[in-house]
This record gives C-alpha cells, sequence and structure tokens, in this order.
C-alpha cells in the first residue's frame, strides 16, 4: 500500500467534482503539499480554505497553450511525487453541429493535449527518482464510444490508451500509473457539456465515493479503477459483447441527447 505521508500531490481541475473530492482524499491522508490546478480562483480559494494540508494555487486554463507552457515552466523545480491528470470537458449534441465551434478545439487541448504535455513534464524527476504515480481521469465512454458525445468519447478513449500504453512501457521503474475511468458521475459536467443531466445520468455515483474508489485503487497500484458495481459490469459487457452490441447499447443511451437537440 502506497503512503502519501510527506509527497507533495498535483491535481488539475480541483476546483470541482471528482478534483475536488480527490483533494479531500488526499488532505486527509497526511500529503505534505497538493497543488492545486484550476480555471476559477475563487473556487480554488474555497477548496484550498477547507485543506488542512499546505496547498499551492496555480489558476490556469490548461487549453491555453501560453498559460500551460508557463505552468510547465514554474513546475520545473518542483518534486511532484503525485500527478492527477483529471481536468476535462465535455461537448454534448450531434457531432455535425460543432463544426465551426471553438469548444471542439478547446476541448481537445484539455482532454489530451494537457494531459501528454503535463506527464511528460513531470516524468523525468519520476523517473530519476525511481518512484511516483500517475492517475489518469479516463471514462467508460472512452471504450464504448456515444453517439451526443462522439468526440468527448474519443478523448476520453485517447486517455484510456494513453495511460494503458504508459503504465506497460514503465513496468519496473518505479513509477505507477493508474487509469480512473468512471461512469456518469454527479458533477457540472452535465451542464458545461449541454446536456440535460435526465437523459443519461441513471445509476450515477457521487464525485466523491468515486474520489475514494480511486484512492483506494491507486494505493493498490490497480491498472484500471472502474468505481461502482454497476459500472464494473458495464465495464466487462464492453470486453465481452461482440462490438455490434455495444453500439446498438451507446445508440440507446445517446439517443435522448440527439432526440433533445433536434427538438
Amino acid at each position: 500500500m502506497v503512503d502519501w505521508a510527506g509527497k507533495t500531490i498535483l491535481i488539475t481541475g480541483a476546483s470541482d467534482g471528482i478534483g475536488r473530492g480527490l483533494v479531500e482524499q488526499f488532505d486527509s491522508r497526511g500529503a505534505r503539499q497538493l497543488i492545486l490546478i484550476g480555471r476559477d480562483r475563487t473556487r480554488l480559494d474555497q477548496v484550498a480554505a477547507a485543506c488542512q494540508t499546505e496547498t499551492r494555487i496555480e489558476e490556469v486554463d490548461l487549453a491555453d497553450s501560453d498559460q500551460l507552457a508557463h505552468l510547465m515552466q514554474r513546475l520545473a523545480v518542483v518534486e511532484i511525487d503525485v500527478l492527477i491528470n483529471n481536468a476535462g470537458v465535455g461537448l454534448g449534441g450531434a457531432f455535425a453541429s460543432h463544426e465551426q465551434d471553438d469548444r471542439l478545439q478547446s476541448m481537445i487541448k484539455l482532454n489530451c493535449d494537457a494531459v501528454i504535455l503535463l506527464t511528460r513534464a513531470v516524468l523525468p524527476g519520476m523517473l530519476e527518482r525511481r518512484r511516483g504515480s500517475l492517475l489518469f481521469v479516463g471514462s467508460l465512454a472512452g471504450w464504448a464510444g456515444g453517439p451526443g458525445l462522439c468526440a468527448y468519447s474519443a478523448t476520453k478513449g485517447f486517455v484510456n490508451r494513453f495511460a494503458e500504453g504508459l503504465r506497460w512501457e514503465l513496468h519496473g521503474t518505479g513509477v505507477a500509473v493508474s487509469l480512473l475511468a468512471p461512469g456518469a458521475t454527479r458533477t457540472s459536467f452535465f451542464e458545461t457539456a449541454g446536456i440535460d443531466a435526465t437523459d443519461i445520468r441513471g445509476g450515477s455515483m457521487s464525485s466523491s465515493e468515486v474520489a475514494r474508489l480511486a484512492i483506494l485503487g491507486l494505493q493498490k497500484n490497480r491498472a484500471i479503477i472502474v468505481p461502482g458495481f454497476q459500472n464494473r459490469i458495464l465495464w466487462m459487457m464492453q470486453n465481452l459483447l461482440p462490438r455490434s452490441w455495444v453500439g446498438w447499447v451507446s445508440r440507446k443511451i445517446g439517443q435522448p441527447i440527439l432526440d433533445r437537440e433536434s427538438a
């Protein structure tokens, strides 16, 4: 089991949802410092104020290339023990409707580019010290795809595969890699993605419970952490059923999003 005492832990998307839940979990486990990254300074201050652990706030839009580059420069002198790549955003609706939408490029930069670049910035130090942990927050949707969430699902599929491949690559280096793949979770995701939560929120979990199970999985060095019994059943079904069947289920789940958009 991993001991978090005395560790410096960087968490992106720390002001809300699963990220905030992870902050609370690490705060109760004796970390030395929590580096909280997010776009909303007010909410980051609120999260930090509730922590017993020393905190450092970085108000950064990770989808902005310049802001990300400056962040990585500031972090170059920081010994980071744990990197939590949690920040992400969704975009709902038919893919064709996003053709001229700047939010599409912003989502790709945040969900994919920032994950790659932050990991690349932090990893060399971990390899040199022969210790460290990386947690990537992907999604069940990254394996199933999803009508109404097609581009978002693709970005999470990228995260899922990157985390899996990096774990294999880093085997024996002392750097642990885990993927958290939650299902529907009660966060602000639906509102920011432009989706009515009632369309796909059946069986959703609280962000605090997802965070708690994520920490347990990370402590046990699990390759893939799928929180919740129902979500684990869905995950196993995706691996066992023909892809045409998975597609049929995905269409059933995603159709309300498309119907509401066209109404």
